[in-house]
C-alpha cells in the first residue's frame, strides 16, 4: 500500500484541486474489501473526495484509489504564520477482510496563498528642482490582500548559488524609536531579497557588515541567523537579529527577524544604539549619521556562501529617498504614495531605486519589486 500522500508545497492564486492516488495490493489468498474514508483532518478547511466510498482488492491482486484533495484559496490564510492541510485516508475492513485491521494513510500539503502586488514609478528620473513622483501598488488577481513596505533599495545581486542563500537584493528603512536617554534613537531595518525559496529562512545566515565612521573599516555586523542556535547552541527555528563588533566580543538583540517560511524574504530589525558600542566607532546623528554596507549569504546546511556585489550607503535620519511607507492593498484594488529624493543626502548616499516588499506574493523576485530612480 502506498505509505503517504505528498501534496507538496504551491503557490495559489486559485482554489487548489489536485488529484493522487493510493495503491493497494493484495498478498493474501482472498479478496479484501474496505471502507473509504476521511478522519484527522487539520489545518486550513479543505475537503477530500474518494473515486469510490469502497473498494475490493482481488487475492494476489492489486487496485488504485483516486484521492482528490480540495483546498478553498480563501482558508488558507497569509505568509505570517505556517500553513499546512493534514489528515488521514481511512480504509476500514469489511465483512473481515484483511484480517479486521485497519488501514491509515496520511496526507499532507503546505500551501500559501498568494498576493500579487506590483508596483510601479510614474517616472524612473526625477528633477532636482522637483525631486518627486508617484508609486502605483497594485494587486491584479492576488488570492488574498497583499502589501507595499517600501525601502530604500541599496544592493542588487545576480543569481549565482542556486540555493537558498542566494541574495538577490538588500534594502534599508527608518523609523524613529527615542528613549529618555536616547531622543535620537532610530530602528534601522535591512530587507534581504532572494531567488530560491527556502523551508525555513533559519537554515541560512545572512550577514550585513556596517561601517560607521565610512573609514573603510566594518565595525559591526549585522547577523540573521537561529536564534537559538546563537542563545543556546541548539537551532529553534526562530531568525534572530544580532549585532556583533568588530572590535569587541558579544552581541546584542532587541528583535527578532521577520522571515516567512516557505519565502524568500528576511526582515533584520535593529536599533542605532547597538551600532554604538562605548570606546568604539558610533553610529551618531550629530557626528556620524552615514553608515556603509556590504552583505553576505551562507546556506549553514550546503556550505554555499553568496558574497553579494558592491556596497551601499544610507543616513537614518536623513534619508536620500523617501522609504517607511506601508501599503495594504485588497485583490484588484490599487494604492498610490509619493516616492520623493532628497537631493543634498542623494549627493551622498544614493540609493538604486526603490524596494517595494511584499512577503505575501510568490517567493522569489516577485517578493520585492526593485524600482529604479535616478536624480535628473
Amino acid at each position: 500500500m502506498t505509505a503517504s500522500l505528498s501534496f507538496g508545497f504551491v503557490d495559489l492564486r486559485d482554489n487548489f484541486s489536485r488529484v493522487r492516488s493510493i495503491k493497494l495490493r493484495n498478498h493474501g489468498s482472498s479478496a479484501a474489501t474496505f471502507d473509504v474514508s476521511q478522519t484527522n483532518a487539520s489545518g486550513s478547511p479543505h475537503s477530500v473526495s474518494f473515486g469510490s466510498s469502497q473498494v475490493t482488492v482481488p487475492a494476489g491482486g492489486a487496485v488504485e484509489l483516486a484521492v482528490t484533495l480540495n483546498v478553498p484559496v480563501a482558508t488558507i490564510g497569509n505568509a505570517d504564520a505556517f500553513r499546512e492541510v493534514a489528515g488521514l485516508v481511512k480504509l476500514t475492513p469489511v465483512g473481515g477482510s484483511n484480517n479486521g485491521v485497519t488501514l491509515r494513510v496520511p496526507y499532507y500539503l503546505v500551501p500559501r496563498a498568494d498576493s500579487n502586488i506590483d508596483a510601479k514609478l510614474a517616472s524612473k528620473s526625477v528633477p532636482a528642482g522637483s525631486p518627486s513622483t508617484t508609486a502605483r501598488v497594485m494587486n491584479p488577481g492576488g488570492a488574498i490582500a497583499g502589501t507595499g513596505d517600501f525601502y530604500a533599495w541599496g544592493l542588487s545581486d545576480p543569481s549565482d548559488t542556486n540555493a537558498s542563500n542566494d541574495v538577490r537584493a538588500i534594502g534599508a528603512q527608518t523609523f524613529p524609536d527615542p528613549s529618555a536617554s536616547d531622543p535620537n534613537r532610530r530602528d534601522i531595518v535591512f530587507a534581504i531579497n532572494g531567488y530560491n525559496r527556502w523551508s525555513n529562512a533559519a537554515t541560512n545566515e545572512f550577514d550585513i557588515y556596517v561601517d560607521v565612521n565610512n573609514d573603510g573599516v566594518d565595525d559591526y555586523v549585522v547577523v540573521g541567523v537561529d536564534f537559538g542556535a546563537v542563545t543556546a547552541g541548539s537551532f529553534n527555528g526562530q531568525v534572530g537579529a544580532f549585532v556583533f563588533s568588530t572590535h569587541s566580543a558579544g552581541a546584542s538583540i532587541v528583535f527578532l527577524g521577520f522571515a516567512p517560511t516557505d519565502g524568500t524574504t528576511e526582515e533584520l530589525p535593529i536599533r542605532t544604539s547597538q551600532l554604538c558600542r562605548t570606546g568604539e566607532p558610533c553610529l551618531s546623528k550629530t557626528s556620524n549619521p552615514r553608515f556603509t554596507y556590504h552583505a553576505f549569504g551562507f546556506d549553514l546546511f550546503s556550505n554555499s556562501v553568496d558574497v553579494v556585489d558592491g556596497s551601499a550607503k544610507f543616513n537614518p535620519w536623513t534619508p536620500a529617498i523617501s522609504q517607511g511607507d506601508f501599503l495594504s492593498v485588497a485583490p484588484g484594488a490599487t494604492a498610490t504614495t509619493p516616492v520623493t529624493i532628497n537631493p543634498a543626502e542623494w549627493a551622498l548616499t544614493p540609493a538604486l531605486g526603490t524596494m517595494v516588499v511584499s512577503t505575501d506574493n510568490k517567493s522569489g523576485k516577485d517578493e520585492a519589486q526593485l524600482l529604479g530612480l535616478s536624480l535628473g
